[in-house]
């Protein structure tokens, strides 16, 4: 991994109505730039919220009308972008997250396996996780509730991710469970984790924000203060896992094939 410097955006979405999200998508993207970020994370469902009553409606193809907006973004910007959109693919809705480069190319699509609360009743379950190679190296991606699941993070990094990106919309009250979810999943495979979670409210929940990027020692490198509209930037250095690594490696020390049986008496 080359050194890169991150962006995470913390903004507020107009539920159900794209055309403004995408407006502070454009004007996030232009103040990361500005501070010389290479990538910038926004929160899941960037274009709409989640508005399932009207997701039939909203979703759309990728590539699709948002997603071209999102390249055209990126393009401008000479910035890469991490986003969840709503995705219709024939005929079945998915919660999608996509890796657009710097030249406005679609590099990966990831679709969440782990759906929360109301989702399974308008989405479907993803399938696999999915790594890919960027010019700063091997990135994974995950979405909100799949980072409670160990197994995702680990199964990234097995495939070499040494940065997972994880839009969110993680809801109140469960600050203390974000922050160790985020913080454990980063440690457990020595990775980077960034994390960009909305605020606002929406018909069901209200989200806290505390968006993150943490390090491979499950250190927050920074975090947004609070629940307002925020861009925090870190600078990642391969170094730091490598270091981590270099003591103790705990991909390499796992015993994934010894199983101990427990007895009762």
């Amino acid at each position: 991994m080359k050194k890169l410097k991150i962006a995470c955006a913390q903004i507020d979405l107009v539920l159900g109505d794209k055309k403004p999200n995408l407006e502070k998508a454009s004007k996030f993207a232009s103040i990361a730039c500005s501070r010389g970020a290479e990538i910038i994370c926004y929160p899941e469902y960037l274009t709409t919220g989640y508005a399932p009553e009207k997701i039939n409606n909203l979703a759309e193809p990728i590539p699709g009308p948002s997603t071209e907006k999102l390249q055209l973004i990126a393009e401008e910007n000479n910035i890469c972008i991490v986003a969840s959109l709503a995705e219709v693919f024939r005929d079945k809705l998915y919660n999608t997250c996509i890796f657009i480069d710097s030249e406005g190319k679609i590099l990966g699509k990831y679709r969440k396996v782990h759906l929360f609360h109301t989702e399974p009743n308008y989405f479907q379950h993803g399938n696999e996780y999915v790594t890919f190679d960027t010019k700063f190296g091997k990135v994974g991606l995950m979405i909100c509730y799949d980072t409670i699941f160990p197994e995702v993070a680990r199964m990234l990094a097995l495939e070499g991710a040494e940065v997972i990106f994880m839009p969110a919309n993680w809801p109140e009250p469960f600050v203390s469970q974000w922050l160790l979810a985020t913080g454990a999943r980063a440690l457990d495979n020595q990775v980077w984790i960034v994390a960009a979670n909305r605020v606002g409210t929406d018909d069901t929940f209200t989200y806290f924000g505390r968006s993150r990027i943490v390090d491979p020692y499950g250190n927050s490198a920074v975090e947004c203060s609070g629940n307002n509209e925020e861009i925090i930037t870190a600078k990642l250095e391969p170094k730091k896992s490598g270091e981590f690594k270099n003591t103790v490696n705990f991909l390499q020390d796992r015993q994934p094939k010894t199983y101990t049986r427990v007895s009762s008496h």
